[in-house]
């Protein structure tokens, strides 16, 4: 077999089950990198997907029934079949291939183009975008299990008593990625995700422990009345509920953290928890865009859009205590209201304009923001807002508070995401590898959203023409294509949407976690996170999926962002419930849960048996030492200088 040609043995590979491809791995390293050929799990994924059923069934309905023949018929061709098949010298050759046909048999060159047709339309990557097919299949039909992060617990009261967590954050650097989430009494937490082997950090922080954790009422929610209650807040005050959802917004290229509470912006620095600038706003705060150095945060309030640009709080004091006299004070940044001199305006190249752009709906959930060119450029680039009104507002940062576009939906959308990539509407399922190929490098984006419509979820999808494909697109304008699922999304509202490898995942108030196809319509598998002490699995993992009520999924975020090589099962997924925050992660067992962070409780057993034994501890320690005394004693008697 060693001297076989890679080929053949990919070929011989691809009539195997699925269970012995995965023994073959462990072979040799040379088996081990042809049994993960990307083309192969390519073709296994295709052969395994609900895209695929669907496609067969379709295909079997729409054949024409075949007419009943006379039974006499039948007859002659039983009686011919057989005495063909006894006068047969021809051995069989052909049998069939095992793994459902990954290698098409059949002498008809149709089939094979048939086949060939329907991968490339089912094929949900892109021309220019890396995948690794074999840890898609694991995504896709491999063990689910949730660890859920340490609980921080009340300092002054005992263990049983916890803190809840209101949001969550992700921060990446050369070193791992930590957990960042605001707590119930004011204080902001850190938790530990993964780090490097070779990094700086110690190899006894446990994955999923907390790291640190500022005072309490590090976050105030007064309302910034009294300016020493401002900046050093009441250790016993509560941040609100209204407050906190999706008001969360991490800065990893400057180690910020911005928590919208109330009307007020913190932002705190993550390396000595501490907050480094603060701003109030005339309304209460509902939602923060993503924070992308040195591109502006926007800020949503009730009834108003702001622009908080980062570089203002680098140059300008938050405290007045603690502001000092600078030479060059023209030229800084001033840390809120319009600029006192021009000479902003010459370093910046903005225009003055209106300081917020006013909303006439109120109500603003979700804000995300699209580069016009590609990069993380603060000159350009849209912003799309949506919440409860029934369009979404679209707003070009280089005229902003100007309103650019809307794109009217219906529905009340609470989450955005958008991808690099062009959208394919479901009327071109049947092209041909060509065309397809064709459309996937058309330029273009797509824009992705979810919320209730009608009481049920709604998951719409928006293809974004580019800024120079014709004179209709301007710049966040027109959309090209469009795709409303509120039949089979969800029976109750989603909650919140990204993306997930190839694929796209959701959240409903059924506790309910969706992934599906690109297209928006196709459901590859679903999963309850009220699903305590096992795991669902489907495909060669053989399990069903039950449905459970209790938490519900408020907001969900992939961990491995970036594009670093990472395992083929550690493409995690965070899950923050409202009041917890856990790791989805496609493994058989939990990576750590509660009862790695809880102490247990000790028995009326336990207890006596540990006072016993500490009251027998102390009792050796006495004569250990009356013995010791006695020996010296002993020792001392009649000598002199051998005493003590």
């Amino acid at each position: 077999m060693e001297s076989l040609p890679a080929e053949v043995i990919l070929h011989i590979v691809a009539f195997l089950e699925l269970h012995d491809i995965v023994r073959l791995t462990q072979v040799s390293k040379r088996f081990y990198h042809i049994c993960r050929d990307n083309e192969l799990w390519r073709n296994i994924s295709f052969e395994s997907s609900p895209w695929e059923s669907d496609r067969r069934s379709r295909q079997t309905l729409a054949r024409a029934p075949m007419p009943v023949p006379d039974p006499r018929v039948l007859e002659i061709q039983r009686r011919a079949a057989a005495l063909a098949s006894s006068n047969s010298t021809q051995k069989t050759t052909t049998k069939g291939a095992k793994g459902k046909g990954r290698r098409s048999t059949s002498p008809d060159p149709s089939i094979d183009s048939q086949r060939l047709r329907a991968l490339a339309n089912w094929d949900p990557s892109y021309p220019n975008e890396k995948v690794d097919w074999y840890g898609e299949y694991i995504a896709r039909h491999g063990p689910i299990s949730t660890s859920w992060l340490q609980q921080p617990t009340i300092r002054e009261a005992n263990m049983d008593e916890t803190h809840e967590i209101r949001g969550v954050g992700l921060h990446h650097d050369s070193n791992g990625s930590r957990v960042v989430a605001p707590l119930d009494d004011g204080s902001v937490c850190l938790w530990e995700l993964g780090h490097e082997m070779n990094s700086g950090r110690s190899s006894d922080q446990r994955k999923g422990a907390i790291v640190g954790r500022s005072k309490a009422g590090l976050l105030s929610s007064t309302d910034g009345s009294d300016n020493d209650e401002l900046y050093h807040p009441h250790p016993k005050k509560k941040m609100p509920n209204a407050g906190v959802v999706e008001c969360l917004s991490v800065d990893s290229v400057r180690n910020k953290a911005y928590f919208a509470v109330y009307k007020g912006l913190h932002e705190v620095d993550l390396n000595t928890l501490q907050i480094s600038h603060y701003e109030k706003y005339p309304f209460m705060i509902s939602a923060l865009s993503e924070a992308t150095f040195p591109t502006p945060l926007t800020v949503g309030s009730t009834h108003s859009l702001h622009l908080h640009d980062p570089r203002r709080s680098m140059n300008a004091c938050w405290s007045d205590s603690s502001c000092t006299d600078r030479v060059d004070n023209v030229a800084n940044f001033p840390a809120s209201g319009r600029p006192k001199n021009d000479f902003y305006r010459l370093i910046s190249g903005d225009e003055f304009s209106s300081p917020f752009a006013q909303l006439f709906h109120p109500g603003p959930q979700a804000i995300h923001h699209v580069s016009s060119s590609g990069t993380s450029d603060a000159s350009s680039g849209e912003i799309y807002v949506a919440g409860r009104f029934p369009s979404l507002l679209i707003y070009d940062r280089r005229s902003f508070p100007k309103l650019r576009n809307t794109i009217h939906s219906g529905a009340r959308l609470c989450s955005l995401i958008s991808v690099p990539y062009p959208f394919r509407s479901l009327d071109d399922r049947d092209l041909t590898p060509q065309a397809v190929y064709h459309a996937k490098s058309k330029p273009g984006k797509t824009l992705i959203a979810c919320g209730e419509y009608n009481g049920k979820g709604s998951l719409e999808i928006y293809g974004l023409s580019p800024e120079d494909n014709s004179s209709l697109a301007v710049p966040g304008g027109a959309q090209s294509l469009s795709y409303k699922n509120r039949v089979s999304a969800s029976r109750s509202k989603l909650l919140s949407v990204t993306t997930h490898g190839t694929r796209l995942v959701v959240s409903d108030g059924d506790g309910s976690i969706r992934w599906m196809e690109r297209d928006g319509s196709t459901l590859v598998r679903r999963w309850n996170i009220n699903q305590y002490g096992g795991s669902e699995k489907t495909g060669i993992f053989r399990s069903s999926f039950a449905d459970a009520h209790g938490d519900v999924a408020r907001k969900l975020v992939p961990v491995n962002l970036g594009g670093t090589e990472v395992q083929a099962d550690s493409d995690e997924l965070l899950v923050w419930t409202g009041e917890r925050v856990g790791v989805l992660a496609f493994k058989h067992r939990p990576q750590f849960g509660l009862e790695d962070w809880e102490q247990r409780v000790e028995t009326a057993e336990e207890k006596i048996k540990r006072r016993e034994e500490r009251i027998y501890g102390e009792t050796m320690r006495r004569a250990l030492e009356k013995q010791a005394n006695e020996v010296r004693f002993v020792r001392g008697l009649g000598a002199g200088v051998r005493g003590i």
